[in-house]
């Protein structure tokens, strides 16, 4: 757990000096509301904050809806909380929501592979590394 809040915690400094305050504030405040019962209250607090998130600084609308996506994955329990936290990461970092192309070409990659082997769970953070370095090499926009 260090290791990715830590991830993320530097992601979000870099966003601060890059003027991604708004997605930043965001991914803080979805790990507070990460802990409100019922799950109803949990949704609707996070859809308000994302929405407000989008209003206040339009320019980063779509890191903060591919944030709120990528924070629901988790909460609906599809993806583990420190893949999540990487994901969130690299987004911010890179502030440009099309890294997840290639990641998610490379998370299908790693699938087709693990079912070929009959595994059942799959550890992302191989496709989240390859997809990164993959978009940071050979940049799609």
């Amino acid at each position: 757990m260090p290791l990715t809040l830590g991830g993320l915690v530097g992601a979000g400094v870099l966003g601060l000096f890059h003027g991604l305050w708004s997605p930043v504030l965001l991914t803080i405040a979805l790990t507070h509301v990460a802990d409100f019962n019922p799950r109803e209250k949990r949704l609707a607090f996070a859809l308000t904050l994302s929405a407000f998130a989008g209003i206040f600084q339009p320019d980063a609308a779509l890191l903060c809806a591919v944030i709120l996506s990528i924070w629901m994955l988790w909460e609906f329990g599809i993806m583990g909380g420190a893949d999540v936290k990487l994901l969130i990461a690299i987004t911010i970092m890179i502030g440009n929501a099309t890294i997840l192309i290639p990641i998610a070409v490379a998370g299908g990659i790693q699938g087709v592979i693990a079912s070929l082997r009959k595994q059942r769970e799959i550890p992302f953070v191989v496709s989240i590394f390859c997809g990164a370095l993959f978009f940071v090499l050979f940049p799609l926009i």
